[in-house]
């Protein structure tokens, strides 16, 4: 294996750290922004006696019956409305759009996320990668799969398009499969099984 320049090291290093660091700080600044919004529309209702939690438990409220909202028909017209008024908005239709493509993959109701598991030979023949089925498309005539390979962790990848008969389907779970990813592949069983 080639060695790495201090400075090529230092700069792999940082962007790693820096991959992981930055969902982990994006999330908690979030939450911390949300909680703090709620406490300043409270204040004119609780006067200058601030009530410690209740920025955190209305806050929590609020998410609750968004979720409450999203899971039911009035709701779900409401947060329809709500989208295509986001998406008139120049610039702000892009990153609404662009979280709600990474939301909808990452969340446990995926419905466009990571389908099933598959094996492909990437970047190279002889050469095997994990991947994710997100989408099936068709290409003049030739059926693909589009597969997400992930390179870094489990949200930095490579979106690569294989015909559908180069891809090995395995009988992993999403669970085990992230689990893989994670672990650096430590956690795979010693046999894999196609479907």
């Amino acid at each position: 294996m080639k060695r790495l320049s201090p400075w090529r090291w230092l700069k792999r290093t940082f962007l790693t750290g820096l991959f992981i660091v930055a969902p982990i700080s994006l999330t908690i600044l979030l939450v911390a922004w949300f909680i703090s919004l709620v406490d300043g529309l409270l204040s004119p209702v609780t006067g200058r006696m601030p009530i410690p939690g209740l920025g955190v438990i209305v806050a929590t409220a609020l998410v609750l019956l968004a979720g409450a909202l999203g899971s039911n028909i009035i709701g779900q017209q409401l947060l329809e409305l709500t989208e295509e008024l986001l998406l008139r908005i120049p610039v702000l239709n892009w990153v609404y759009r662009t979280m709600k493509q990474l939301s909808e993959v990452f969340s446990p109701a995926a419905r466009a996320g990571f389908r099933t598991v598959v094996l492909v030979e990437y970047p190279r023949p002889s050469v095997f990668s994990l991947g994710f089925v997100t989408n099936d498309l068709e290409i003049d005539g030739k059926k693909l799969l589009s597969v997400y390979v992930p390179t870094n962790h489990l949200y930095i990848g490579d979106v690569i398009l294989v015909p559908a008969e180069a891809v090995k389907h395995l009988a992993l779970s999403q669970q085990e499969s992230v689990q893989a990813f994670i672990s650096a592949g430590a956690s795979l069983p010693k046999s894999l099984k196609t479907k």
